[in-house]
C-alpha cells in the first residue's frame, strides 16, 4: 500500500502560478503573430511602431472585444494600435468593429456624438508563418 502525503501534491498557489505562466506564454505567442500580421503599424492610422520602444512609439495590443467583456486573446480579437489611437478608443472617441483577421471598421465619434467611418479594411495583408 502506497502512503500518500499532502505535501507531495502541488499547492493551490503553485497550480495557479503554473496556469498563469501558461496563459502568459500563449498570450505572448498571439501578440507576436499580431505584430507580424500588422507589420508593426497601427491598424487605424498606419503609424509605424517599435516593439522595443518605451512610451508613445511602442505599439499596444488592443482587444476588439474587451477581456472584461469575455473577449479572448486570439489573433481574431487583437489588433495593434499606436498609443494615440489606443487612448482614443478607451475614451470612446474611436470605435473598432469586426474581426482582426479578416478586416476591421474604425468609427470616429465627434463632439456631437455622431459617428462616422474613418477607415474600413477590405482585406488584411497576409504574413508568412515561421
Amino acid at each position: 500500500m502506497r502512503t500518500f502525503f499532502k505535501w507531495n501534491e502541488p499547492s493551490r498557489v503553485e497550480i495557479a502560478m503554473k496556469r498563469q505562466a501558461e496563459r502568459a506564454k500563449q498570450e505572448t505567442a498571439v501578440y507576436r503573430t499580431v505584430d507580424r500580421r500588422d507589420g508593426f503599424r497601427c491598424r487605424c492610422c498606419g503609424l509605424r511602431t517599435d516593439q522595443y520602444a518605451i512610451g508613445l512609439l511602442r505599439g499596444e495590443h488592443h482587444h476588439v472585444v474587451y477581456r472584461s467583456a469575455g473577449g479572448e486573446t486570439t489573433t481574431a480579437n487583437v489588433c495593434l494600435l499606436c498609443a494615440g489611437c489606443h487612448v482614443d478608443e478607451h475614451r470612446h472617441r474611436l470605435r473598432i468593429d469586426g474581426n482582426a483577421d479578416t478586416g476591421l471598421t474604425f468609427w470616429w465619434r465627434d463632439r456631437d456624438h455622431e459617428e462616422y467611418v474613418i477607415r474600413r479594411e477590405l482585406a488584411v495583408r497576409q504574413w508568412e508563418k515561421d
